[in-house]
């Protein structure tokens, strides 16, 4: 089976399959690669609904290799972030910003899973709808499909990425140029 190439999660994503218990299955289908942020400090637990906490470290995964770690320099992110009005960037958590910023330095296959409207929106106004996908997606194309909740669906992913695009028409969510 064809591994995913370039597949960046955010960190709702990777602690979802972590309290599904396929995180490893993943990591062995797909070429996972996380933010520094993501890995060190926004995955690291999950709770069930009995309010039972279960924790993990992500960190082990990147020292043997089994995921790739990213980061972008204080700079680059700063580039990235400067082209979007306050309505988008208050939304944007670190991970997510980190992520779509190293996403748009790349070229090929890579895509974006999250389970975060915000980064459907962020493509969809950029025009980089084909560059997301959703986890009911990968799950299905890895074998691994299951029923998920709305929010990792892939109709969660083109509800949000049509409503990115239709902003980005009507030129919300990025700042507009200068003398316009």
């Amino acid at each position: 089976m064809k591994k995913f190439k370039l597949l960046l999660l955010d960190a709702d994503v990777v602690i979802y399959l972590f309290s599904l218990g396929i995180w490893d299955e993943v990591v062995e289908r797909c070429d996972v690669h996380l933010a520094k942020t993501v890995i060190d400090e926004e995955a690291h637990f999950y709770e069930t609904e009995d309010g039972e906490r279960y924790d993990f470290e992500l960190r082990p995964y990147a020292d043997a290799g089994r995921i790739a770690e990213f980061s972008l320099t204080p700079s680059g992110l700063a580039g990235f972030l400067t082209q979007f009005d306050p309505v988008y960037l208050e939304k944007l958590d670190a991970g997510e910003a980190e992520s779509l910023a190293y996403l748009l330095t790349l070229q090929g296959e890579c895509r974006i899973c999250s389970a975060d409207k915000i980064v459907y929106r962020v493509l969809g106004n950029l025009r980089l709808g084909e560059r997301g996908i959703s986890l009911e997606e990968i799950l299905q194309q890895t074998g691994l499909g299951r029923g998920l909740r709305r929010q990792f669906s892939e109709a969660y992913r083109e509800e949000w990425t049509k409503k990115g695009f239709d902003e980005g028409m009507r030129g919300l969510g990025v700042k507009k140029p200068k003398g316009k």
